[in-house]
């Protein structure tokens, strides 16, 4: 997640990317690809999406690519839940 920064990119939050301002829709974190962590934004209409990773730029994408994201972001996240809690019990 970026933290080093004045800008609050937390979901909700209007941020500058170049000359847009745009809304943070969700942090995608991306481990395993040595890639920083990925973000959903819209522009102030709610009209378009883009992906923005940190050092990569910025990307226009459509409605099932930001689903995309997530749903593997969740699965991700439920993987490594369940392995804690795998571990926890043991």
């Amino acid at each position: 997640m970026i933290t080093n920064t004045k800008q609050n990119w937390t979901t909700g939050q209007i941020v500058k990317v170049g000359f847009m301002s745009l809304m943070v829709v969700q942090a995608v974190p991306t481990p395993g690809d040595f890639a920083p962590d990925a973000y959903i934004l819209t522009n102030a209409a709610n009209t378009k999406l883009y992906k923005f990773v940190p050092h990569n730029g910025l990307q226009s994408i459509d409605l099932s690519e930001a689903n995309q994201m997530i749903a593997e972001a969740s699965a991700l996240a439920g993987r490594i839940a369940a392995r804690a809690i795998a571990k926890a019990a043991a």
